[in-house]
């Protein structure tokens, strides 16, 4: 009877740890999936900057006038391809090494956005934003920028605890046809990587404020 009992107990764990093993791997339940690219290299010679999707489409227009360098007065727009305007955010003290905010102006579709930047001294820069959500919520986020480059992971602000990462910048040497040329065989990319559920207008609002910021003022 005892013999009968130690087996039934054995095949019991057999079973168990083949079927864990079994187990296939799973799969991130929420990859950073969405791609958005703009060249690092700033050239408003057309009066903005391309932001691509993956498969190089043209998703939006960037532009960022700074009307009174020592005042600190600028505004940053997002357009759609066709340069109709999506949202503008003013600033009236962007200026390197101070604390800058950005505020989005009073538009139809306006969801009350807000950026800000301290420059913590000797210290890393620190970027929060928010905005508000179609529940009427306001949504909290924080881009732990990396101390020697522009590179980051982005965060939903939980209680004043990192959420679940939504998103990461990077810098990149991509080849895809859309950006090279014939001569060109590698072209810079600040790149956002984010999840499909994500404020992926505000996260790329956020990467060209910062492509802006550093190329402006460095790291």
């Amino acid at each position: 009877m005892q013999f009968l009992s130690t087996f039934v107990s054995l095949s019991a764990c057999l079973l168990l740890s083949t079927q864990i093993g079994a187990s296939p791997h799973k799969a991130d339940p929420n990859p950073l999936n969405q791609v958005y690219i703009m060249k690092q290299q700033i050239d408003y010679s057309r009066g903005f900057l391309d932001v691509f999707g993956q498969d190089g489409t043209v998703v939006y227009r960037f532009a960022k006038n700074v009307q009174d360098p020592l005042q600190g007065d600028s505004k940053t727009v997002l357009m759609t391809p066709s340069l109709e305007l999506l949202s503008a955010l003013g600033s009236t003290n962007d200026i390197c090494g101070h604390k800058t905010t950005y505020t989005e102006y009073d538009l139809p579709l306006s969801s009350k956005k807000h950026f800000t930047i301290d420059p913590n001294g000797l210290l890393k820069d620190e970027w929060t934003f928010n905005f508000v959500d179609r529940s009427g919520k306001r949504q909290n986020f924080k881009f732990n920028r990396n101390f020697s480059s522009k590179e980051g992971k982005i965060y939903p602000q939980i209680k004043g605890e990192d959420g679940e990462l939504i998103a990461e910048l990077r810098d990149q040497e991509r080849t895809d046809a859309f950006l090279t040329t014939p001569s060109v065989h590698e072209v810079a990319t600040y790149t956002l990587f984010c999840t499909a559920d994500s404020p992926q207008f505000e996260l790329v609002f956020l990467m060209g404020l910062v492509l802006s910021r550093v190329h402006e003022c460095g790291i």
